[in-house]
């Protein structure tokens, strides 16, 4: 974390001081084993697409669905799905922030958020 404090100016009549403060921060970071709570943004037989990449290989790919879903004997995901993973990597860039996720757990895959 970069912070650049400017110089202050006492408030009249206050006490006070005022400062100009200029800084950069990372305020969302994921990590690994993080369970997750995101909206599908994409569904194609790669996988389905929030802000995170899956394989959910337990699902059979559905193209010709209106939409293109993953579906299995008790589940349905499509875009506009709430799900909840878990973290299993990510890869950093400049500007953005990449993970890769899992719903092969417990308590992870569709949720009714």
């Amino acid at each position: 974390m970069n912070i650049d404090v400017g110089k202050g100016r006492i408030i009249p009549g206050s006490g006070m001081a005022e400062f100009e403060v200029k800084y950069r921060a990372v305020v969302w970071k994921p990590f690994k084993g993080e369970v997750v709570d995101a909206v599908v943004t994409t569904v194609n037989k790669m996988g389905f697409f929030a802000d995170y990449s899956f394989d959910p290989s337990d699902m059979r790919f559905n193209p010709s669905a209106n939409p293109p879903a993953y579906v299995s004997a008790e589940e349905n995901i499509e875009k506009g799905s709430r799900v909840r993973l878990k973290i299993v990597g990510t890869r950093t860039d400049v500007n953005e922030i990449y993970a890769i996720g899992s719903i092969k757990e417990d308590y992870l895959g569709p949720s009714p958020m």
